[in-house]
């Protein structure tokens, strides 16, 4: 209790149940659609034993945004999304403290404590690539080709000037539920790489606005059509920045 848990697997069930190892019993649950790890947040308010066989979390979902002032991530309880969360004891655990141990060791299957490697490395690239930058792409379409930064001058003015891709067809993001509850305005702040054919990939997060807004822009974009960038009249793949405003 007090801590930022986040449930690992991104489940969108607000009732889920777990086996005494913290593995999500899916026969009696239904977890839906992962959600965006920014609306994953559980904030725990009381836990009981229950039937002396089960330890039941009651609190509510808590949702991600990003204060770019303070540069860091801030939790809002979702107070009218209840969460109901019960975990198996192991049976025939014969003391507290082995009970202690066995639901240590659940929780830790159930959560992430704060922001960990493990939320990290498991989010989409569009998130994996904004908390490790130097991670590598894996082999695309894009492998081996030259992406021109077409928001930066030449730095040759030797070498032919790179003009910027031409926005055709455009898809507006829709709000996620929390977002317009909550009455969450501002702008997320993408990269994307156009390719030659004016198709947009490698689509990341350069600054989030959090409670699912971030996916929901990368959603949109993915679907944008350009002209694409020219060099010397042909096309190539070029970097962009991209705003979108909620």
């Amino acid at each position: 209790m007090g801590e930022a848990l986040f449930l690992c697997g991104f489940y969108a069930s607000n009732n889920l149940g777990y086996d005494e190892a913290g593995k999500l019993e899916t026969a009696s649950t239904s977890i839906g659609q992962p959600v965006d790890w920014t609306l994953s947040g559980v904030h725990i308010l009381k836990v009981a034993r229950v039937g002396g066989e089960q330890i039941e979390l009651d609190g509510v979902r808590a949702a991600i945004r990003y204060n770019p002032d303070a540069h860091e991530f801030q939790r809002h309880p979702l107070n009218d999304q209840k969460m109901r969360l019960l975990v198996k004891l192991a049976p025939g655990a014969p003391t507290d403290a082995d009970t202690a141990r066995q639901l240590r060791a659940a929780f830790a299957a159930i959560f992430a404590i704060g922001i960990d490697p493990g939320i990290e490395h498991t989010t989409p690239p569009l998130w994996s690539h904004y908390f490790d930058p130097s991670l590598a792409w894996p082999p695309d379409a894009l492998t081996g080709q030259t992406i021109y930064p077409a928001d930066q001058p030449a730095q040759n003015a030797q070498q032919p000037a790179v003009t910027p891709p031409l926005l055709s067809h455009r898809v507006d993001p829709r709000y996620t539920d929390a977002a317009a509850h909550d009455k969450v305005t501002g702008q997320v702040q993408l990269r994307a790489v156009v390719d030659a054919q004016g198709v947009p990939q490698r689509i990341v997060v350069a600054r989030p606005l959090g409670y699912g807004l971030d996916q929901q822009a990368a959603d949109a974009v993915a679907r944008w059509r350009f002209e694409p960038a020219t060099r010397a009249g042909q096309p190539v793949a070029s970097s962009i920045p991209i705003n979108i405003d909620f």
